[in-house]
């Protein structure tokens, strides 16, 4: 048949009418926006795999401590990292500690990243100190300090050195080893001793509620209890509220609620401790962390009286086994004088007699520290009135809640020896106790401390310190019998009873002998210079001329004289001494000078 042929299967096959070639059935073609949607598909998928490998690569590349550097305000801190145990010995790489477990992959560390980049393109990175915070949790993951090895472990404070001292009139280097050991586990699991602390309040509370009846005076001690700055200042102020009130019989309670709330919030402060309030970024940059001994200033010494609770010498220090000279003599010398600090404490000496300089400052707060970040008023309307109570938000909210440094609040403390071949030499060893003698007497001991130090008066050319000053002994150390002067006003008086505490019974007559010395030849020697006196006036009365030698002479006994009149030539009995001599041999030329009758 035209047109059509039979197909293989028996069927019809249809033909081309003009070609009388077999006609194939036309296929349906694939829609045009399928192949684009393919293609798309394809390009995303390709754009897929190119942007995870850029990612992957960026994620890699970025979390390598090199790359931290490429910013140069960063390069300081690289370099720190580079001198660390955790860079130059452990590799640990800057995002195992600035990102917490499993915080560096999320969003939210992405956009902290952006940020931190926009930062620097923009201009403002540099500007002022990178603040960044390593969480408790990047410490204490199981392949760094998780197995908790690290809170019974004493760890000594300090380093092992040497330090200059004077013996034989020459400097000598003396070993010194630290005395302070630090344990974890004292500073970290305080809940017990807060427990305790507390309850030993509540009880404190109700006998002062029951022998008061909750009158006036008991609200008054409550505010006093709960009141911040110095403990020396508030328990004074608990002791005349007492006095005046009639109720000597519960000074003791009253006192101890005080004590006992600064305890609590001390421990309070310290259940919530984080790592990075005590390891933070070194300054030196000699390593990259390092404790900051501020810390431990602040909060052992902050508003304590000396070696008081949290400030008690002991608490901290072991005391040091090893004799030490003083006097300025070695201890291979027979005539050698050493003092044992285990001796001191049998014999209950206070700490403040020999280093009452050591520290400087009461880690004060004031509204100008507020004011740095706070500009708003009712930020601060409340600061004047804020109690111990208050103190404990500030710090859960600050410290806890925002990472602040105790510097950027608190007033810095300074806890050190001062060298001991400056001790007299150096203004600031009796500053201390002075400072508590000028809150009611404005410099009345100046010659006192001239003489101590063993300079003022007329003639020596070289400073005498006194002999005591080896030891490091303060005004403290002699001066602890309460008595009254000559008004009927309280102060604080020497007695023999200071040196046999330290010496033996001998010194109390050796003490005796040396006021008796000093009086009887200063004595003599005011006499002699009231006889020069009316010489000098019998010789002008005459009409004679009285040689300006003689003069000078008379001037500088009299100043020598009024000198140890006023300081009290004890205070440095060998100073006394040689200004005596000194002054006598002046007379003795002066009267030599002076023409005959």
């Amino acid at each position: 048949m035209t047109g059509s042929r039979q197909a293989s299967d028996g069927g019809p096959e249809s033909t081309n009418p003009r070609t009388n070639e077999p006609e194939t059935a036309s296929l349906p073609r694939p829609s045009r926006w399928r192949r684009r949607i393919k293609r798309l598909g394809l390009g995303l998928a390709a754009v897929v795999v190119v942007v995870a490998a850029l990612l992957v690569t960026a994620e890699y590349y970025t979390a390598r401590p090199d790359f931290c550097r490429s910013c140069h305000i960063m390069e300081p801190y690289h370099q720190s990292w580079t001198r660390d145990v955790h860079g130059a010995k452990l590799s640990v790489a800057c995002v195992e500690c600035h990102y917490a477990p499993g915080e560096q992959h999320t969003i939210r560390a992405k956009f902290r990243g952006l940020s931190q980049a926009a930062s620097y393109f923009s201009g403002r990175s540099g500007s002022g100190r990178v603040r960044t915070h390593v969480s408790d949790a990047s410490c204490l993951t199981s392949e760094c300090h998780g197995d908790g090895v690290y809170l019974t472990k004493a760890l000594p404070v300090g380093e092992a050195g040497t330090e200059t001292r004077l013996v034989d009139n020459r400097e000598t280097e003396v070993a010194r080893t630290p005395t302070v050991s630090f344990v974890h586990s004292k500073h970290l699991q305080a809940a017990a001793r807060l427990d305790e602390t507390t309850k030993a309040i509540e009880q404190t509370a109700a006998r002062l509620k029951t022998a008061l009846r909750e009158n006036e005076v008991y609200v008054a001690l409550a505010r006093e209890a709960v009141s911040v700055g110095s403990s020396p200042e508030r328990d004074a102020r608990i002791r005349e509220r007492v006095r005046q009130a009639g109720s000597a019989a519960v000074e003791a309670d009253a006192l101890a609620w005080a004590r006992l709330e600064r305890r609590r919030i001390r421990l309070k402060q310290l259940s919530g401790l984080t790592c990075a309030a005590c390891h933070t970024y070194d300054t030196s940059a000699t390593q990259h962390q390092a404790v900051d001994r501020q810390v431990c200033f602040t909060c052992h010494f902050s508003h304590e009286a000396f070696n008081k609770e949290t400030a008690e010498c002991l608490r901290c220090h072991d005391a040091p086994t090893r004799q030490i000279a003083v006097h300025g003599w070695t201890t291979s010398q027979p005539s050698a004088v050493v003092m044992d600090h285990q001796e001191i404490i049998r014999r209950d000496i206070d700490c403040s007699s020999c280093h009452a300089d050591v520290v400087k400052g009461q880690g004060r707060v004031t509204i100008r520290e507020c004011s740095h970040c706070h500009d708003q008023e009712r930020y601060t309307a409340e600061f004047a009135e804020r109690t111990a109570r208050q103190a404990e938000d500030y710090h859960r909210v600050h410290v806890a809640g925002q990472h602040a440094r105790c510097a950027d609040c608190h007033e810095v403390i300074q806890h050190e020896l001062a060298a001991p071949i400056m001790t007299a030499s150096h203004e600031g060893f009796l500053q201390v106790v002075l400072e508590d003698c000028q809150h009611c007497h404005p410099n009345h001991h100046h010659e006192q401390v001239q003489l101590l130090a063993g300079i003022g008066g007329e003639g020596p050319t070289l400073a005498m310190p006194n002999a005591m000053f080896g030891s490091r002994t303060n005004c403290r150390a002699c001066h602890t019998q309460p008595g009254s002067d000559l008004k009927g006003a309280s102060v604080i008086t020497a007695t023999a009873s200071a040196c046999v505490a330290c010496h033996n019974e001998s010194y109390s007559s050796t003490l005796d002998q040396w006021i008796h010395e000093i009086a009887v030849r200063l004595k003599e020697c005011d006499e002699l210079l009231t006889e020069l006196d009316k010489r000098i006036e019998q010789a002008r009365s005459q009409g004679r001329d009285v040689p300006p030698r003689v003069l000078e002479l008379a001037a500088q006994v009299r100043a020598n004289v009024q000198f140890l009149q006023l300081g009290n030539g004890i205070h440095n009995r060998n100073y006394a001494l040689v200004l005596l001599d000194i002054s006598e041999a002046a007379l003795r030329e002066a009267a030599g000078l002076l023409p005959a009758p």
